[in-house]
């Protein structure tokens, strides 16, 4: 299986940029996930965490509002504000 690239971007920066073997996230209509080769995919992102996991195992991000878009190779998050949980 391939990795996912994964761009995590506020109005302000790139919060986080690398690659993932899957990546969860708070949808509208509730939390989901995304693996390589997935289908395209547009949706409205609620705030509360994102979950990435690599190969240094997970990392979750506390994000507002705002959207995702994933495809077969990629996953991008363009939200309000993004920390990452220690």
């Amino acid at each position: 299986m391939s990795d996912l690239h994964v761009e995590i971007v506020t109005p302000r920066k790139v919060a986080w940029k690398g690659t993932a073997t899957d990546v969860q996230a708070p949808g509208e209509l509730g939390e989901f996930g995304v693996l390589p080769r997935h289908i395209p995919f547009l949706t409205v992102l609620q705030p509360g965490i994102v979950k990435v996991r690599g190969p240094s195992g997970v990392l979750r991000f506390q994000v507002g509002a705002g959207f995702a878009e994933a495809g077969p190779d990629r996953v991008v998050l363009l939200v309000d504000s993004c920390d990452e949980i220690k």
